[in-house]
């Protein structure tokens, strides 16, 4: 299993948890005002950060909106005011990460990169989804919904959004190194749908170098032509 530590690291360094210290002022200069939607934004991205940081520590089941709020540097009131509830909490939370992870993809697909090869640039893009922190506290919320239809709903509408935000971004890329359609589409989904099922399995098994070598094995096959034969009846689904 990936190392809790290593995870919280990662997810510290990324949305920059702590970066920020509080600085003795050195003079009597006054700074502007700042406004109440500026307060409110600020609370409610100290909320979710400690709720990322508390859900990759304790899992869904052991988090607590008590220790969300003392991670913040808020009262349990001001948590209680942005989030009623502690899944209104948990599901904000992982919106915020998918949305940073969308922001990542795209730039990562406007990159000269990905325009030399949109293959090796999405693989890169979708590890640095689904073998790190922003996967793990999505599954930490899939297992809990699975039993919970109203948090299902939720999820599904979000995951389903990122998904097809990522098809529209990554899809015209493979196709301007030129794929049709139909053989971008299949190499997008087939890419996705292999290294998901190595996050999943790495839970507990965790074997990299076995993963990689599977990848550079895929690689291979599409750039050397092998999915070239014309039979590829495939196209993106929405939110596939």
């Amino acid at each position: 299993m990936r190392g809790a530590s290593r995870v919280r690291e990662r997810l510290r360094r990324d949305l920059k948890i702590g970066a920020i210290k509080p600085v003795r002022a050195a003079t009597t200069v006054k700074r502007p005002r700042r406004t109440q939607a500026s307060r409110t934004s600020e609370a409610r991205e100290k909320l979710l950060k400690a709720t990322l940081e508390v859900l990759v520590d304790r899992g869904y089941n052991g988090l607590t909106t008590k220790e969300v709020a003392t991670r913040a540097g808020l009262s349990n009131g001001a948590l209680v005011h942005h989030y009623g509830t502690k899944a209104d909490l948990i599901m904000a939370a992982t919106a915020f990460i998918y949305d940073r992870a969308i922001e990542k993809g795209r730039a990562i697909a406007a990159s000269q990169k990905a325009q030399r090869d949109p293959l090796d640039a999405f693989i890169n893009d979708c590890l640095s989804v689904y073998f790190d922190w922003p996967f793990i506290a999505a599954t930490e919320v899939l297992v809990v919904a699975r039993t919970d239809p109203t948090l299902m709903n939720q999820i599904e509408r979000l995951m389903r959004h990122f998904r097809q935000t990522m098809n529209d971004i990554w899809l015209p890329v493979f196709e301007q190194s030129g794929l049709g359609r139909q053989q971008a589409s299949f190499i997008l989904l087939t890419t996705l749908n292999m290294i998901r099922g190595m996050a999943i399995n790495s839970l507990w098994q965790g074997n990299m170098a076995h993963y990689k070598e599977l990848m550079r094995e895929w690689v291979l096959l599409v750039k050397r032509g092998a999915l070239n034969d014309g039979r590829i009846n495939i196209t993106l689904r929405r939110g596939s």
